[in-house]
């Protein structure tokens, strides 16, 4: 298997060619162009809001024109939503201050004061040492993190000054490197679906899904270390794809050295060793039969040499200088997030008025919890902690998008269904039950991690947002499957319509909604 036996439709225009092949040449000149002119940041959202609409007015003009003309092909489709998706992001980082919707990260200050839990210390700690926590991590919040992400935050920081005043800081600007992560995940997540050989409605409705995905944009923002350690892990995913196909050594060290660095960002991308095992070994008999075997295993060899140091080091270090566990995770003590006193058949089964009457996220703060695991993941993956319940306009936005995604959902488990039932007919078997491998590594992985630290924030979709891949894959090729065109009005495709429209629409207007001041309950429970 490989990209050549991909034929998706071309457009014949050479423009479009090129921004199929290098598409991060214009995002990343926007994103500095937009730093440069704006700092990242908008004192007044109307203006932003202003520039948002007129970017996605050029956008759907374009659309308009090109199919007044005959010439929106399925890529020019693809090229324009994915277009329309990162201005969407774009936007939201303007109107998005560093430290709103973050994930332990705190607030920025000028040098590292010792507080603990937060990605922000971690950065400036880099920046203004230059070097590596000399203390015992575990007694440091984040700092038991790998340090890839805070690394390359704390050298961009120390580029960025040079060109301010003396003395000033812009914390804003980070954002712009978790914006191009974001377009990263989506890029290689895409690629992947090619290279699966979804093409025509199915890659269509793949954009249509993956182009305003709530958690992507929220990713955008979010300046803690998950989004470069998605990316990086669809990076490694892709590449061993491609090396499965073809055998080429150049993939396959490619495929190390993200996994390496994606490890050093964060240690969850080595959930990819269930998939990418399982590749390995289907490939590592076949070319045994095929007399190749000596081949395959030193590339194999290649790939452990790479990534294991490079994942490992960080953890190895602190076992050896502050008997750090391997694999340690902070444990959170908020007494209203803990959850520890329900079951695991609550945590599990338990409902409580979702979808109906409860759709955003309940942190504990005002006597609510979100308790079950499940229920929580959509939630974050729509919302995440963000809850506008007392606006209108938010609400009624955020519920028709929590519908038509539950919609969605039902879907790609079908879909999943639907691929096991017919993966006899295509010719990517092994590939596919990667996928499938990948999707039950995520979840089981998310269930024995909320078991083993109640707190609600451990239900959250970002630690098992890999598993979006094999779901988007079951709804592009429930697609173009006969029970699906048999749909009436097109639905499955009026559905991703749907999403798309109405994920864009709830972060376009977010910036509208002004949150009032938390009041926490004592916990009675």
């Amino acid at each position: 298997m490989g990209e050549k036996r991909i034929t998706p439709t071309s457009s014949g225009n050479p423009a479009v060619g090129f921004l199929r092949r290098f598409p991060g040449i214009p995002a990343a000149v926007t994103a500095v162009l937009m730093l440069a002119l704006t700092g990242n940041q908008i004192g007044n959202n109307h203006v932003t809001f202003a520039i948002m609409l007129a970017g996605f007015a050029v956008i759907l003009t374009a659309g308009i024109i090109l199919r007044a003309k005959g010439r929106l092909t399925d890529d020019v489709l693809i090229l324009l939503l994915f277009t329309a998706g990162f201005w969407l992001r774009l936007c939201y980082i303007l109107y998005t201050d560093v430290t709103a919707r973050q994930n332990d990260v705190a607030d920025f200050r000028d040098g590292y004061t010792g507080r603990i839990f937060s990605h922000a210390d971690y950065i400036i700690y880099i920046r203004d040492h230059l070097s590596l926590p000399d203390f015992d991590v575990t007694k440091h919040g984040q700092f038991y993190h790998p340090p890839f992400h805070h690394f390359v935050c704390a050298m961009f920081l120390k580029v960025y000054e040079l060109f301010l005043p003396s003395g000033t800081h812009n914390y804003e600007s980070l954002q712009t490197l978790t914006l191009l992560y974001s377009f990263g995940c989506q890029y290689y997540m895409f690629r992947m679906l090619r290279l699966l050989g979804i093409k025509g409605k199915g890659l269509v409705n793949a954009a249509l899904i993956l182009a305003a995905f709530p958690s992507i944009t929220l990713f955008a923002g979010s300046v803690n270390n998950d989004i470069l350690s998605l990316m990086l892990f669809f990076g490694a995913f892709y590449y061993g794809f491609k090396w499965y196909g073809e055998g080429k050594t150049k993939d396959i060290i490619i495929s190390a050295l993200f996994t390496g660095f994606g490890m050093m960002t964060k240690l969850s991308v080595g959930l990819i060793a269930f998939p990418m095992g399982f590749l390995f070994i289907a490939k590592f008999i076949k070319d045994i039969r095929a007399k190749k075997g000596l081949k395959t295993f030193g590339q194999l060899a290649s790939f452990g040499v790479i990534a294991a140091p490079l994942g490992l080091w960080y953890s190895i270090r602190n076992l050896i200088r502050y008997n750090t566990p391997l694999g340690y995770v902070l444990k959170l003590d908020i007494k209203h997030m803990d959850i520890s006193r329900f079951t695991v058949k609550e945590r599990l089964f338990g409902f409580y008025g979702f979808p109906i009457e409860d759709y955003f996220t309940n942190m504990g703060s005002d006597g609510e919890q979100d308790y079950n695991i499940f229920i929580t993941q959509v939630k974050t993956m729509l919302f995440e902690y963000e809850n506008c319940r007392d606006d209108m306009l938010m609400t009624l936005t955020g519920y028709f998008l929590l519908l038509i995604t539950l919609a969605l959902i039902f879907l790609s488990f079908a879909g999943i269904i639907y691929l096991l039932v017919t993966i006899r007919k295509r010719g990517s078997v092994t590939e596919e039950i990667a996928l499938v491998i990948l999707f039950v590594a995520e979840i089981v992985s998310t269930i024995v991690f909320s078991l083993k630290y109640p707190a609600i924030c451990s239900q959250d979709f970002r630690y098992d947002f890999p598993a979006l891949l094999t779901g988007v894959f079951a709804i592009a090729l429930l697609s173009g499957s006969k029970p699906c065109e048999k749909l009436p009005g097109k639905g499955l495709r009026l559905l991703c319509i749907a999403f798309f429209v109405m994920s864009a629409a709830y972060y376009a207007i977010l910036w509208t909604y002004v949150k009032g001041a938390a009041v926490i309950v004592e916990p009675t429970w």
